[in-house]
């Protein structure tokens, strides 16, 4: 039987606490050796690009392909993940998962700042106010006390109304009128905007702070510059080759000499115990994230299962043969 799982459905699935449980479960085997992640492949697509990614999760029994392209960033059509059983093959669901990216995210970020952020970190930075931005701090504010949210963005208007939105989070959640206003004195930054220009600088950092960066994945963006990087005393992705040819924001001062490609840690490492997520309250850390499909197996799975459970999704015809 193949389940076909909408949009709706999946929101009536899982939450946040789904993703979170899920995202670190499945890291977890990552650092274990039981987690083969297939690096995102690119393919020109007329005036856009389409991408496909893959995944497979060995112990928890599925594997799963999403098939997307850049034609589509504001809509769920076309926007397909395939969850397989490992042991049979048979294709068990079909889940549209425009809404869990965003989900999946937000718990990778929470989950690297579980492991890299202070315990007492209550001071959140957020550059960028889009949809990815406010998963990025509905997850955070789940793993970390946090009192205080400070956002900026290029949109008075798109910043209002993610301070509106946010205002359940923390007790002080307001915009201001700067990057470096919103980094001051943060103890956890996110950076989630589509720039080719860094917008979060090294000197902006106080000691101790933890840093998400989540939206430059394609190799003409970038957020942060070199110092941040050269300042980062961990340096933690989700994908140790994916992040080779997406994430310029590593790439450029790999290419300058300030860092080297084995300085990166993988996230897998850090949540399974291999390596340590910081190593004093005053490094400064860093996530880059990438978004792989290890995630996205790892949640279609958890919507997959529930929908059985709970007799939801659409029965699609019989596609054995």
């Amino acid at each position: 039987m193949t389940l076909f799982l909408d949009e709706k459905c999946v929101a009536g699935l899982l939450g946040m606490d789904d993703a979170l449980d899920a995202v670190e479960e499945v890291f977890a085997e990552a650092g274990r050796g039981n987690v083969t992640n297939v690096p995102r492949v690119r393919a020109p697509l007329g005036e856009g690009t389409l991408r496909i990614t893959a995944a497979v999760l060995n112990t928890m029994g599925y594997y799963g392909v999403k098939v997307s392209s850049t034609t589509i960033f504001e809509s769920s059509a076309g926007r397909v993940f395939s969850l397989y059983a490992a042991e049979t093959g048979a294709l068990v669901a079909m889940v549209q998962v425009f809404a869990m990216g965003a989900l999946r995210t937000g718990a990778a970020s929470a989950v690297a700042t579980k492991y890299m952020a202070r315990a007492g970190a209550h001071r959140l930075a957020v550059i960028g106010t889009g949809r990815q931005a406010r998963t990025q701090a509905e997850a955070i504010c789940k793993i970390r006390p946090i009192t205080e949210i400070r956002a900026f963005s290029r949109s008075n208007e798109n910043r209002e109304r993610f301070c509106r939105d946010l205002a359940p989070l923390a007790a002080d959640v307001r915009g201001v009128e700067s990057a470096e206003e919103a980094v001051h004195e943060a103890d956890i930054v996110v950076t989630a905007t589509t720039a080719t220009e860094p917008v979060l600088l090294g000197k902006w950092l106080a000691p101790g702070t933890h840093v998400n960066a989540i939206g430059a994945n394609f190799e003409h963006r970038r957020e942060l510059d070199l110092d941040v990087v050269a300042l980062a005393a961990v340096i933690v992705t989700d994908d140790l080759e994916q992040v080779k040819y997406e994430a310029t924001d590593l790439a450029a001062p790999v290419a300058r000499g300030i860092i080297g490609w084995d300085q990166v840690i993988a996230l897998g490492d850090v949540v399974a115990g291999n390596r340590p997520g910081r190593t004093s309250d005053t490094d400064i850390t860093l996530f880059k994230s990438l978004g792989v499909a290890l995630e996205d197996v790892a949640l279609a799975a958890r919507a997959y299962e529930k929908a059985v459970e709970k007799g939801l999704g659409v029965r699609l015809p019989d596609l054995s043969g």
